[in-house]
């Protein structure tokens, strides 16, 4: 599809499907990381609130930096660059909606704006633990 034409709707919810699949799956993974340092540590639960905290807005910051455009000083030749599947985004498209309704690597959000949905994902089920938990310090 050339890059003018709108896409369809489908094809956008496909976009969206992909997006929230890779949130959930960066969640988890995070999720488990943090628990596996923070529970030897003593800090249970609240270990594991902190680091999604802080992991979530330290993704939001470089996310929200790599999303910025390219200033028009700076814009030389547009080179189009095929965007290569990292091993996480391999797994993700392996997880089941995404094997049936999965993209191919150029037609999925970028990577920088994945990972701006992943981290409020991050902050989100960090606020749920604390407010709608009760995991607090």
């Amino acid at each position: 599809m050339a890059a003018d034409r709108p896409r369809p709707a489908a094809f956008r919810l496909r976009q969206a499907l992909d997006a929230v699949v890779y949130s959930l799956a960066f969640v988890a993974v995070l999720v488990a990381l943090a628990a596996v340092v923070s529970f030897p540590l003593g800090a249970g639960w609240v270990g594991v609130k902190f680091a999604l905290f802080f992991v979530g807005f330290f993704l939001f910051g470089l996310s929200a930096l790599q999303l910025r455009p390219t200033p028009p000083w700076k814009d030389e030749d547009p080179v189009i660059v095929d965007r290569d599947e990292s091993s996480f985004q391999a797994f993700v498209q392996r997880l089941p909606p995404l094997g049936r309704y999965g993209l191919a690597p150029d037609e999925r959000l970028s990577p920088p704006a994945k990972l701006f949905v992943a981290s409020v994902l991050v902050l989100v089920t960090s606020f749920v633990m604390e407010a709608g938990f009760g995991v607090a310090a």
